[in-house]
């Protein structure tokens, strides 16, 4: 009677290991596919934020040049006259111009505010 009750526990036993291993496999085929998806969402994710920062980036440095070339090309036809387009001009070239920022006080502020 012992050795039945044995030889059934041995089989049950081999029964559950297999069992377990199928569900291991099966786990271990699904991490893989979500291993995988994680990495090309992050590849994906890198090559979304590069379409969107290099054009702005290019457009920051090129832009501005070639805005200046179209004005220099149309400006009887737009009628602007030389003053406005050194403005127009220090628009394009940045907003600081040849402002020293750093060594600002209330009195210097208030007088570039008014020009």
């Amino acid at each position: 009677m012992n050795e039945e009750k044995e030889i059934n526990e041995t089989e049950e036993i081999k029964k559950l290991l297999e069992q377990n291993l199928q569900y291991s496999q099966e786990i271990y085929k699904q991490t893989k596919y979500i291993k995988s998806y994680v990495f090309w969402a992050q590849i994906f994710g890198v090559l979304k934020i590069l379409i969107i920062v290099v054009p702005i980036v290019i457009g920051i440095i090129y832009l501005p040049t070639l805005l200046s070339g179209l004005l220099n090309q149309y400006k009887d036809v737009l009628g602007i006259q030389g003053a406005s387009s050194g403005a127009l001009q220090g628009l394009l070239n940045g907003a600081a111009g040849n402002i020293n920022l750093n060594g600002l006080d209330a009195n210097q502020i208030k007088s570039l505010l008014s020009k």
